[in-house]
C-alpha cells in the first residue's frame, strides 16, 4: 500500500528513483490506505482499507463517491441502467438511511404473467400469483337490450356484477351471460332463480329458459321492477372454463328478493360478461351497473 501525489519532482537520481517508484506504486495500489491522498485529482481513485470500500474522487475534485467493496461488491446509493444511446435510464435508489446491510437474491428465471416478485422474509425472492382486485367500468342501463362488460383477463378467476336500479321498459325477463372470444353464449345454462317475499314463492324461472342465469325469476312489469345487489361468478374448473353463479338482489317498491344459483361451461377462457334483456326487444329504463373481478 502506498500514497503519493502524483508528481516527480527534479531531484538527485537515487532520489528520483525513489520518489518515482513510490508514485507508481500509489497508482498500483491505488492510493490505498487508511486515510484519503493528500493530493487528490478529479476521477482518481482510492482505496479506504479502513472501511475496505474502493472510492472514486467527483469530477470536481471536492468528494468521494463510493464504487465497490474491496472483495469485488458493487456499492453505490443507487443502481442506474443507461438506455441504449447512454442518454437516459431506469435505475433504484437505497433509502436515506437502513440499520443494517440487506442483499436480496433473485429468482433464477422469469415468472408467469401476472405473478408478483415477493419476498419470504429472509432476503430471497421469488415469483408468486397474488390476487388483485380490478374495477370495471360502471354502465349506465337506461337505453338499448344490452349492457356488456368487455376485455376481462384471462387471469381473472372471480367477477362480482353489482346492479343499482336496474330495469327493463316492458316485461322481458332480465338475464346474465358469459362469453369468451367467440361471443356471448345463449345455452347450457343450468341451475334456476326464485323471487321469493312475505308468501311463500312467487316465481321460479329455469336459467335454460331464458338462456342464461335469470336473474329475477319472473318477468318485471314496465318501469315498477327495479331490482339491486350482486351476482358472483367463480371460475370452478379452468380446464372446461366451468363459471359457477350465485347472487341475490331485491326490489325496491315491495318486500320481494331474487336467489340466483347455476353454472355454464364456456368453449373458451372467459372475456366478457353481459346483461340482457332476454326477448332482445325490450329495453333498459333505468339504473346502473358494475363490475369487479379478482385473480
Amino acid at each position: 500500500m502506498a500514497q503519493g501525489d502524483l508528481n516527480v519532482a527534479n531531484q538527485s537520481g537515487a532520489a528520483f528513483r525513489s520518489d518515482l517508484n513510490n508514485q507508481l506504486l500509489a497508482l498500483g495500489t491505488l492510493m490505498s490506505g487508511a486515510a484519503e491522498p493528500s493530493t487528490t485529482y478529479a476521477y482518481m481513485r482510492w482505496v479506504d482499507t479502513t472501511n475496505n470500500i474502493i472510492k472514486g474522487r467527483n469530477s470536481t475534485n471536492n468528494g468521494w463517491i463510493p464504487l465497490r467493496r474491496t472483495d469485488g461488491t458493487l456499492i453505490s446509493t443507487s443502481l442506474e441502467l443507461l438506455d441504449s444511446d447512454g442518454s437516459n435510464y431506469v435505475g433504484f435508489q437505497a433509502p436515506a438511511t437502513v440499520s443494517g446491510d440487506v442483499k436480496w437474491t433473485l429468482p433464477s428465471g422469469d415468472g408467469s404473467s401476472g405473478q408478483s416478485l415477493v419476498t419470504d422474509g429472509s432476503t430471497v425472492l421469488s415469483w408468486e400469483s397474488r390476487s388483485r382486485i380490478v374495477s370495471g367500468p360502471v354502465r349506465t342501463t337506461t337505453s338499448g337490450t344490452t349492457v356488456d362488460f368487455t376485455s376481462i383477463p384471462s387471469w381473472v378467476k372471480r367477477i362480482t356484477v353489482t346492479l343499482a336500479g336496474v330495469s327493463a321498459s316492458a316485461a322481458s325477463p332480465l338475464v346474465l351471460r358469459l362469453g369468451d372470444t367467440g361471443g356471448i353464449e345463449i345455452t347450457n345454462y343450468s341451475g334456476a332463480t326464485s323471487l321469493v317475499g312475505p308468501s311463500p314463492t312467487i316465481a321460479s324461472y329455469s336459467h335454460t329458459t331464458v338462456s342464461g342465469f335469470s336473474l329475477l325469476g319472473t318477468a318485471p312489469s314496465a318501469g315498477s321492477l327495479d331490482f339491486h345487489g350482486s351476482i358472483i361468478l367463480t371460475l370452478l374448473d379452468s380446464s372446461t372454463n366451468t363459471w359457477a353463479c350465485q347472487g341475490c338482489l331485491g326490489r325496491t317498491d315491495v318486500i320481494q328478493v331474487s336467489h340466483i344459483a347455476g353454472s355454464k361451461s364456456l368453449s373458451a377462457t372467459l372475456d366478457r360478461v353481459q346483461i340482457a334483456t332476454f326477448n332482445g326487444t325490450d329495453t333498459f329504463d333505468g339504473g346502473k351497473a358494475s363490475i369487479v373481478y379478482e385473480g
